[in-house]
């Protein structure tokens, strides 16, 4: 995906031989990921991070805990809850006071627009609810039998 973020200008997304969407790599982003990824480093060997936890409940309502490691807690959050100059005016007022060691805030990326496409797209065989009857054929018998009596016909290998 960076290739195309760094070739294409335009670009198009199909989900079951149909088109999802077109624009450019920032309007797909815009409007078809998931926000902005905030992510959140803890000060210490093994810090306590309930209270960062309990901020980001307070400080940006909406948003979702992703993964939580040792010291480092990741979010998702809805870009429509919030601009950016928002989220880093309150992520560096409660930098000391929370330990926080460091933090990154990244926006949704092309390979995260195209994976939620890609739950979209179905594994449907149309063929595979197709039943046939006993006395339902595919192919005509009488035509089949009379092709493999004639003599003329020889197998061949290679």
């Amino acid at each position: 995906m960076e290739e195309c973020e760094a070739l294409c200008t335009r670009m198009a997304i199909m989900v079951n031989g149909k088109f999802r969407c077109l624009g450019s790599v920032q309007h797909l982003k815009n409007r078809f990921g998931d926000g902005y990824t905030i992510v959140v480093r803890i000060a210490g060997s093994n810090p306590d991070l309930k209270p960062v936890q309990e901020f980001f409940g307070l400080a940006f309502p909406g948003s979702v805990l992703k993964e939580k490691h040792r010291n480092m807690l990741q979010y998702q959050l809805p870009s429509s809850l919030s601009s950016l100059a928002k989220i880093f005016s309150i992520l560096s007022q409660s930098k000391k006071r929370l330990h926080i060691e460091d933090y990154s805030v990244s926006q949704t990326t092309l390979d995260q627009v195209f994976v939620n496409f890609a739950k979209d797209q179905s594994d449907d065989d149309p063929l595979k609810d197709l039943s046939l009857h006993k006395n339902q054929t595919v192919v005509n018998v009488a035509v089949l039998t009379s092709f493999l009596k004639d003599e003329k016909v020889k197998e061949s290998y290679v």
